[in-house]
């Protein structure tokens, strides 16, 4: 893409959708271990496994 003929706004708009972007990327590779983190906890607090999804 040639940034060098857009407006400001929309530069800015493009700059605002791939940081977008890439915080869903970074979400999508975070968010797994998030979970087993999570589910790791609550299973150590005495949790019961079967109310887990």
């Amino acid at each position: 893409m040639d940034y060098t003929n857009l407006t400001d706004e929309e530069l800015e708009a493009a700059r605002v959708a791939v940081q977008a972007e890439q915080e869903r990327r970074a979400n999508l590779a975070a968010i797994p271990a998030q979970i087993a983190a999570l589910k790791q906890t609550f299973l150590d607090g005495g949790g019961d496994p079967v109310d887990l999804p």
